[in-house]
């Protein structure tokens, strides 16, 4: 034979148990021949499995994979069979046409067949896969999800309950229709879905279902309870539209009791019993806790226990566990959070703080070209200075998160410097400035992931919601916003802006809520359930709900116009500043769902100061101590909340305090004043122990040299948590 004229060619065909040769024509004897061995699979993997749902005419790709005996994928050539070809064929490539394929390797059209059933397998080397199960059937154009009650089991409720005698289960099933005709039989394997999974598990193989193929009801499911809220159920077969879905309740959450169970001077362990909306006690929720003071008190937990644990020489805090969507009440729109029926308060543990750290800076160059702000951290009870930091731009507030790691620093766009808010992180001492942002910072949320920025100063007002796990911003068109207050959750907060109060809400829509005067702050009561409103009645406090906004009460009549006012840490009473009195406003509640029931009594007190004007007011983590700042007087106002009695620490060298801050403990009070230096008080005695002078200008020059011609006071104060 003569030298062959082309390349040889190699051709394997399945199911050929040995070799196949092949060779072309005209090639001499000399030439090669190629000999391909192919191994025999362990066994096939056919996808989809174990049953798949056809419209008439419609087309579904195959897929045959060969696997070894390690169940490794190895290339082996694969051939389709149908074991009902009037009802599906399939082509050499795996498609598969319910009906018939105008070619069977190069598939183009597909005409309809019949409606039935076939079975679709994949071979190889005298290897067959497990059979697929095919259903074709008429167009689908209606889906229904309805609930039924399987022989012998208990009707479901109107919602499952996961108390410990309650039945946590409900049963649906699935039909489709066309054109008004059920033809559930003949559609095959309905898939059913939780949208929202936490709330309920579904299976398809439970024991009181029918219609099994293979141990899976074709159309029947059994839902089961897992975290109270609400998911609808949706079933779904081939490519059918239309469906409908039905809601599946777990019996939400509605009331908490914390207990404490066990306690040392350090810690405390606290069990939260929990009740659904039956009345039945419920474990395994995923309640939310948190502390007031999360640098002071830690809290850690396990399912409905939860232990809060404080640092040595830090502050008290206040505990509370929550259902706080999206964890818990899952689905519920609007979000139902619900808040514990009391409080857990740790104590300050190890007296006096040793150390800490006051970070100072100052609003004295305000627009003033070419003059730069600094903050400068004091370390105290050393008393020394730090390494100054140079702001952006001249700050308007000072406010850190409750974790300590982060200070916020606000501008108005007004101010010099280029705009926006500057984050300074404790840790490296470096501060970042996020244009995107810009105004006073009212609040940061007790987990520290929110910041509220109030902008008054551009058209038009602004709110803006900073993340400060991503450094984004949100903007809410909100006009005038001076006060704001996060709920202990983080879950929401109220914003005061004139005469509307302002619910922002992580999950829900902007709300607002028209008041019938205007109103000056808010706080949330240390529980949770309660939002407590400086004003929105005239010479009031009112009283709002958390979780479905409204007027929980009456409101609260006061001798004046209240103007700052704080939740007391076990959530027994509100102080609110009343100027030339403060009030306390006695709260008795026992919160139960939405909606709660609180009765509120009112105590005043005259300060003895005659009509000051209260610029900021203080409370000590334990509850005790109230400190009032006031331009009014050289003079920081002290009322004992126990005692219900006022006094007075004065200031050395007649200064007038500017703005102050407590340390965790309440042991010292650090007070920026009108002399240029940093005052420490001793609240204990009442004497004011130390003026501390900064080595270098809060306002200073490109150089870095002090400004010249302007006073800048210490101004902002904030003692690091």
């Amino acid at each position: 034979m003569g030298r062959c004229s082309s390349v040889i060619s190699t051709i394997v065909l399945a199911g050929v148990a040995g070799f196949f040769l092949a060779g072309l024509a005209g090639c001499s004897g000399s030439n090669p021949v190629n000999v391909t061995n192919f191994p025999v699979p362990a066994s096939i993997s056919l996808q989809p499995t174990p049953s798949s749902s056809m419209e008439l005419g419609t087309n579904q790709a195959f897929t045959g994979v060969p696997l070894d005996s390690s169940n490794n994928a190895i290339a082996e050539p694969i051939t389709f069979q149908s074991s009902n070809t009037a009802v599906v064929t399939i082509a050499s490539n795996g498609l598969a046409c319910a009906g018939s394929w105008d070619s069977l390797s190069s598939p183009q059209v597909c005409t309809p067949g019949s409606v039935g059933v076939a079975e679709i397998t994949a071979t190889t080397q005298g290897v067959t896969s497990p059979a697929s199960t095919v259903y074709v059937h008429q167009k689908i154009d209606k889906v229904t999800v309805t609930a039924f009650t399987p022989p012998n089991t208990p009707p479901p409720g109107i919602c499952q309950s996961l108390g410990e005698n309650a039945n946590p289960k409900a049963y649906y099933e699935a039909r489709a229709f066309s054109r008004g005709k059920d033809i559930t039989p003949t559609v095959g394997q309905f898939a059913f879905q939780a949208l929202n999974p936490s709330v309920a598990g579904t299976s398809n193989t439970a024991g009181v279902l029918a219609n099994f193929v293979n141990g899976v009801s074709l159309n029947q499911v059994q839902v089961t309870a897992k975290v109270p809220g609400v998911t609808p159920i949706v079933a779904r077969i081939g490519i059918a539209n239309g469906t409908t879905t039905t809601d599946f309740a777990t019996c939400r959450v509605e009331s908490i009791e914390l207990e404490v169970t066990s306690e040392t001077n350090t810690s405390k362990t606290i069990k939260a019993t929990v009740k659904d909306t039956l009345g039945n006690v419920i474990s395994g929720v995923p309640l939310t806790w948190s502390s007031s003071e999360s640098a002071s008190v830690s809290v850690s937990n396990t399912g409905n226990t939860g232990v809060a644990t404080s640092a040595a020489g830090r502050g008290g805090a206040t505990i509370i566990a929550s259902c706080t969507p999206p964890t818990c009440n899952v689905g519920i729109l609007p979000t139902l959070p619900i808040y514990p029926e009391n409080v857990v308060t740790l104590a300050p543990n190890g007296g006096q703080s040793t150390t800490g750290t006051v970070y100072v800076s100052s609003t004295g160059c305000g627009t003033t070209d070419n003059c730069f702000s600094v903050i400068v951290p004091v370390t105290v009870p050393d008393n020394t200075f730090g390494t100054v930091a140079t702001l952006p731009a001249t700050p308007n507030s000072l406010v850190f998160n409750r974790q300590g790691t982060k200070a916020y620093l606000g501008t108005d766009s007004s101010l010099l410097g280029s705009r926006g808010l500057a984050v300074l992180e404790t840790g490296a001492g470096t501060v970042s400035q996020f244009t995107s942002a810009a105004g006073k910072v009212l609040a940061v949320s007790p987990d520290g992931n929110s910041v509220l920025i109030s902008d008054t100063t551009d058209t038009p007002n602004q709110v803006f919601v900073f993340d400060a796990t991503r450094n984004t911003s949100t903007a809410l068109n909100i006009t005038g916003a001076t006060a704001a207050d996060f709920s202990p959750d983080s879950l929401k907060a109220y914003i005061v802006a004139g005469t509307t109060l302002y619910v922002y809400s992580k999950l829900d829509a902007l709300k607002s809520l028209a008041l019938s005067a205007p109103a000056n702050d808010v706080s949330f009561l240390s529980e949770g359930a309660f939002a407590y409103v400086a004003g929105g009645s005239p010479s009031a406090v009112s009283v709002w709900w958390t979780c479905n906004p409204g007027q929980a009460a009456t409101p609260i009549g006061t001798p004046g116009i209240p103007t700052f006012i704080k939740t007391l840490p076990d959530a027994t009473g509100v102080l609110a500043v009343d100027p030339p009195t403060v009030d306390i406003i006695h709260v008795s509640a026992l919160p139960q769902g939405c909606t709660p029931s609180v009765s509120n009594a009112v105590s005043s007190f005259d300060l003895g100061h005659g009509a000051f004007v209260a610029t900021q007011l203080i409370v000590s983590q334990d509850g005790s101590t109230a400190f009032i700042i006031t331009p009014n007087s050289s003079s920081v106002l002290v009322f004992n909340i126990t005692a219900q009695t006022s006094s007075a620490i004065a200031l050395t060298g007649n200064a007038v305090p500017l703005r102050a801050s407590l340390s965790p403990d309440g042991s010292r009070l650090y007070v920026g004043a009108s002399d240029g230096t940093l005052h420490v008080l001793q609240t204990a005695t009442g004497g004011d122990i130390g003026q501390l002078p900064f080595p270098q200008s809060l306002c200073q020059d490109s150089a870095g040299q002090p400004f010249q011609g302007l006073v800048c006071n210490p101004d902002l104060v904030a003692v690091k948590p």
